[in-house]
């Protein structure tokens, strides 16, 4: 099996070598662009940007791309080995090109989670970043897993795995060796970016 694999974020983007989707549409334009033509325009930390907005867009039904194929709103995805790719919203089977697992994002989620716990290496890493703030002066009540909660707007709370202040922010860290998915990301920069209270204290990043 292929493990995680580092880019440097100012090398080109590599798509897939047979992407299932190969050609993506415009809605607005018609234009049908090549997915490998297009992913290999990008560089590699533009790519990872554009796949946020991308996903964010889905989720808000405002695709700004389709499967050139069946129509259905896309969004680029990864590989565990840094090459894109495009996947469909959701499959229904009408289409030829199979993006999606039959396993649900929670359902991968949760066999990672009872895989692997909190590893060796995320606690180690954990460590040396707690370590690490606190031998710095800029950083304050550097603590970890904290509990941080929502205080306008967003339901639930979260625990970075460390959480520090400087004499002008509030910073959480989240230690992330596996990969995840795009959702999860996303959700984490909107709970952080949000109104958020520890302690009782309202905070805004």
């Amino acid at each position: 099996m292929v493990g995680n694999t580092t880019v440097d974020p100012l090398a080109w983007a590599s798509a897939v070598t047979r992407p299932e989707i190969d050609a993506v549409r415009n809605p607005r334009t018609g234009h049908v662009l090549n997915v490998r033509r297009m992913i290999r325009a990008f560089r590699y930390e533009r790519a990872i940007l554009l796949r946020q907005r991308l996903k964010a867009l889905v989720k808000r039904d405002e695709a700004r791309l389709v499967c050139a194929t069946c129509g259905v709103p896309v969004y680029l995805a990864c590989s565990t080995t840094k090459r894109f790719f495009f996947r469909h919203r959701h499959e229904d089977g009408s289409c030829p090109a199979v993006t999606r697992t039959e396993l649900s994002e929670a359902d991968i989620r949760a066999m990672k989670y009872r895989g692997a716990q909190e590893s060796a290496a995320h606690k180690r890493i954990k460590d040396l970043l707690l370590r690490s703030l606190s031998a710095d002066p800029r950083f304050k009540d550097v603590a970890s897993e904290r509990t941080w909660r929502a205080s306008e707007g967003l339901c639930g709370l979260r625990r970075p795995d460390v959480s520090a202040r400087t004499d002008t922010d509030r910073l959480a860290f989240e230690v992330q060796l596996s990969t995840t998915f795009m959702d999860v990301v996303l959700s984490r920069k909107e709970f952080y970016l949000s109104p958020v209270s520890t302690n009782g204290t309202d905070l805004r990043l």
